[in-house]
């Protein structure tokens, strides 16, 4: 009677330690967004976005330094306010939608960072993300030196970085599976 009593114990104790089942949010619109900011003459900001794009963040509630996350976005989906500029953004000598008609994240967290592989323009490189996590969602932000990625047109006009950030809603879009 004593042993089963132990086994219990350690049965609901362990079970009361293990962690928590991670979530597994979907990034996709209307709940998420995937935006950019250059600096035309390195000062007018260019802002745009990017209207199609899916994926999953999956993350562990009680740890949120520990979570994965993939994205796939449609280059050709590139929103920006003046059409003249998104021909540009779009064009050769920048995205190069034609060519490279996708850009795909997947990383994994560290702590308020996250590791992971970009591939943009051709190009397949390490490319880190800050993390600011919020009750309602979390948001991820890096910045890209453009000549690392193959688009050197244009340095003066389009500037020599570009800011990407990734808006997650934790609240909605919850997927099914794990």
């Amino acid at each position: 009677m004593y042993r089963i009593a132990i086994l219990v114990l350690l049965l609901v104790g362990g079970s009361a330690c293990a962690q928590a089942e991670p979530r597994r949010i979907a990034i996709a619109p209307p709940s998420s967004g995937v935006d950019f900011r250059a600096y035309k003459l390195g000062l007018v900001p260019l802002d745009g976005s990017f209207r199609a794009f899916s994926g999953w963040l999956s993350y562990d509630p009680e740890n949120r330094g520990r979570c994965e996350v993939h994205l796939m976005v449609d280059a050709a989906s590139l929103a920006v306010p003046e059409s003249a500029m998104r021909n540009v953004v779009a064009g050769p000598d920048f995205l190069d939608v034609a060519r490279y008609p996708s850009l795909t994240y997947s990383g994994t967290c560290s702590g308020d960072n996250v590791e992971g592989m970009l591939n943009m323009h051709g190009v397949t490189a390490a490319f880190p993300l800050a993390l600011r996590w919020s009750a309602d969602g979390v948001s991820a932000e890096g910045r890209l030196v453009r000549a690392d990625w193959g688009m050197t047109a244009l340095p003066l006009l389009a500037g020599r970085t570009i800011r990407i950030r990734v808006v997650i809603s934790l609240k909605m879009n919850a997927m099914a599976g794990k």
